[in-house]
């Protein structure tokens, strides 16, 4: 499960992008809930929360592009 943090920054990105919270399985990118700005600050919302450091090799859109993939990412990495 997403921090709650991270469920908060993804709520307001949505809304500031004009559309709801995708479900587990859409991509958060072609919903427009992040691009490759947002990206960034999101991770570092992850970082601070769980307590981790994802490395730049897995800075990637593909790690993060959906909520699915992003919770199967930090259980993968012990989060």
């Amino acid at each position: 499960m997403l921090p709650k943090a991270a469920i908060s920054f993804l709520t307001q990105a949505a809304k500031d992008a004009r559309t709801t919270l995708p479900n587990a399985n859409e991509s958060l990118f072609t919903k427009g809930v992040l691009d490759s700005f947002s990206l960034v600050d999101f991770v570092t919302v992850l970082e601070k929360e769980c307590d981790i450091r994802v490395d730049d090799a897995e800075l990637r859109p593909e790690t993060f592009d959906t909520i699915a993939k992003i919770e199967a990412f930090l259980q993968k990495i012990g989060a």
